[in-house]
């Protein structure tokens, strides 16, 4: 069973530098779509939590007794 093997082994070829940089590439871009989508669905979230932070605050200030 290891004869297809070696006859394999003969084929081998190196790797381009054009295919390394195509699939680096690839790579690259589904990255940077990946980390865009994450971060477009968690903004909205991120900003409501702020937005609702800062409502309160000023809540507070409005509710707290003044000190003269």
């Amino acid at each position: 069973m290891g004869e297809p093997i070696e006859d394999l082994r003969e084929l081998e070829q190196e790797t381009s530098p054009q295919f390394l940089n195509v699939v680096r590439n690839k790579i690259h871009r589904r990255t940077a779509a990946s980390q865009m989508i994450s971060f477009s669905w968690e903004l909205p979230k991120t900003v409501l939590m702020e937005l609702g932070n800062l409502l309160a605050a000023v809540m507070k200030a409005f509710v707290q007794p003044r000190r003269e």
